[in-house]
């Protein structure tokens, strides 16, 4: 098994970036892959659990956050990919949380 992480700061307050998140209609707009069960969340930590990675939200500084994305790739499946996988999906994770208005 090999671990994969990147961190990327959001536009937005960590209460906001963890709810589109977690919210179901969005997961697919930014996961780096199919999840094949939906994630668990832990509201109270920021933090959502699938089989095979996890996010964690942070608060920062002037309305901003920061999110840490984790995967866990099984050997014999291809890891060149997953570091740019990972930063494109916080890319769009970013761009979906945008301003909260």
């Amino acid at each position: 098994m090999s671990e994969f992480e990147a961190q990327r700061r959001m536009p937005a307050p960590a209460d906001h970036v963890y709810a589109v998140a977690s919210d179901a209609a969005h997961l697919n707009e930014w996961l780096p892959e199919p999840v094949a069960a939906p994630p668990a969340g832990c509201g109270d930590r920021l933090r959502l659990e699938w089989n095979g990675g996890w996010l964690q939200v942070a608060s920062g500084a002037a309305g901003t956050s920061h999110a840490t994305l984790h995967l866990s790739v099984p050997a014999g499946q291809s890891r060149a990919d997953v570091p740019a996988r990972i930063r494109e999906s916080l890319d769009r994770l970013a761009v979906l949380s945008g301003s909260p208005g």
